[in-house]
């Protein structure tokens, strides 16, 4: 055998790429592998077992403790408690166990309990690293087991109080958590309280993911403590009152929030700093008042006092397109030019003279969309001159979303369009078109030469009568030779 294929890493990396391999008769080409010799068995068993989806494969391990479960029923199950002999048999296996995705148990209940009381104090998976589990009856015992190196856990549970005790395990036994999601079907008080609680016993939280879950002060306190936090998305903050002084967050730079209102966001923000925000997301429960939104719009401008937003969302959930269209309020550029605001759900007013003060404040913006799931409702101010100077000015915009004004657009555009980089999605949204308009417009769109065009297309857009006239046009346009 050559001297390289004693090198561990070697064998693992060319192993990782035989995991989905099969034998003439069905068996893993790494089982094969593993039997092979003493120099493959170790690396071509850590590839193996990696990666499980349930527990079902550890009946194999043991067949004298095992049986199966009916003559037709393939499935093997425990049918007594496992000895130590058995048991440090079963670990040799487990303890390459890294992940467990989309877990649940696969085995009967009486197996799951003999997994749950082992004849020693030596963790099941020492190993494991990721845990995703979605709710089930039987992951409740195994998920109250340690993990001594988990990192990363993602639950989706129906029933918040049923995650009880498996998060209190996992607060005292997984210290090293840096990655936490939760995902549940109804907001819980207690359960509230349990995540805040949990979330102040971890150091080395990195990402967190709560989109249903109210913290606490203390929670968020902590959180602007650790400075590997890099992700908080959670609904919102009870108990304001307790916040004194801001809270600085030195390397958040993905926030979300969902909150019923948009009042209490404005009292967060005002409270503390995020010098390093990039992604910012507000999915507000109700309509805001237009006093609402400007207070809110200032204080995220004191909050992130650098301007290093590049994508800015806010919006009305679960859909805005349930609102009258002269309900909402209008949005002009002293309200936007307080922040860059790349996804409004509100009726938007703009013109090019703003759109370039926009462009000139934000010029690392990546996305730029103003309303695309509503559309701006108004006549719109920006004409085809102003987009190419958005992009002129914008070098880096990948993403694009804003209604034009084409009317009167005939001529020929410029022979060179002065871009550095090309964006690779483009959508006008509620732009009106006129048919003579087309073929300038064609022309314009091909020196921009997007990837992807769209144009009346949004899920919740509000068409008013007749759009579909523009919708057409914008189709003709879009089919035209000039473009294609």
């Amino acid at each position: 055998m050559h001297h390289a294929l004693e090198i561990q890493e070697i064998l693992l990396n060319i192993f990782g790429h035989c995991y989905w391999l099969v034998d003439t008769t069905g068996r893993p080409e790494l089982a094969s592998l593993a039997r092979t010799c003493r120099a493959f068995k170790e690396p071509a068993l850590d590839i193996l077992w990696e990666e499980f989806y349930d527990l079902s494969p550890l009946t194999r391990c043991l067949p004298e403790a095992s049986h199966q479960l009916s003559p037709n029923n393939p499935k093997r199950s425990f049918r007594r408690p496992l000895t130590q002999i058995e048991w440090d048999i079963l670990q040799s296996y487990t303890r390459r166990i890294r992940r467990l995705l989309h877990f649940r148990p696969g085995l009967d209940e009486k197996s799951i309990r003999i997994l749950s009381n082992p004849p020693t104090i030596k963790p099941l998976f020492p190993n494991l690293r990721q845990l995703r589990c979605h709710y089930h009856s039987k992951s409740m015992l195994l998920l109250q087991l340690p993990f001594p190196s988990l990192d990363s856990l993602w639950v989706n549970f129906k029933n918040p109080r049923r995650l009880q005790d498996p998060l209190q395990s996992f607060s005292k036994f997984s210290p090293n958590i840096t990655d936490l999601s939760t995902f549940v079907n109804w907001s819980d008080v207690a359960f509230d309280n349990l995540v805040s609680n949990c979330l102040c016993q971890w150091q080395n939280i990195q990402i967190v993911i709560c989109p249903e879950t109210s913290l606490d002060m203390d929670a968020l306190a902590h959180l602007s403590r650790l400075p590997a936090l890099s992700v908080l998305n959670f609904k919102e903050i009870v108990a304001l009152s307790g916040c004194i002084s801001p809270l600085f967050f030195s390397n958040l730079c993905d926030m979300k929030l969902h909150p019923t209102s948009l009042g209490p966001v404005s009292q967060l923000l005002s409270r503390i700093l995020l010098p390093a925000l990039r992604d910012f997301t507000i999915a507000v429960g109700s309509r805001p008042s237009r006093q609402e939104l400007f207070s809110f719009l200032t204080a995220v401008q004191t909050c992130n006092p650098d301007h290093t937003i590049e994508r800015f969302s806010l919006y009305q959930f679960p859909s805005s397109s349930n609102l009258v269209r002269s309900e909402a309020p209008l949005l002009r550029f002293a309200h936007l030019q307080l922040c860059m605001a790349s996804a409004l759900s509100w009726n938007v007013s703009l013109t090019d003279s703003d759109l370039l003060a926009l462009a000139l404040a934000w010029p690392s913006l990546v996305q730029f969309d103003i309303n695309t799931r509503w559309g701006w409702n108004t006549p719109s101010g920006i004409t085809p001159n102003g987009l190419l100077q958005l992009l002129q000015k914008c070098p880096s915009l990948e993403q694009i979303a804003l209604a034009m004004d084409t009317r009167g657009y005939t001529g020929s555009p410029p022979s060179n369009f002065g871009l550095t980089s090309q964006p690779r999605y483009l959508n006008v949204l509620d732009s009106i078109i006129e048919a003579e308009s087309v073929p300038a417009i064609a022309a314009l769109l091909t020196g921009i030469a997007p990837c992807r065009f769209a144009a009346w297309s949004s899920s919740g857009l509000v068409r008013p009568p007749g759009w579909e006239v523009y919708d057409d046009r914008w189709e003709e346009m879009h089919q035209s030779p000039c473009h294609s």
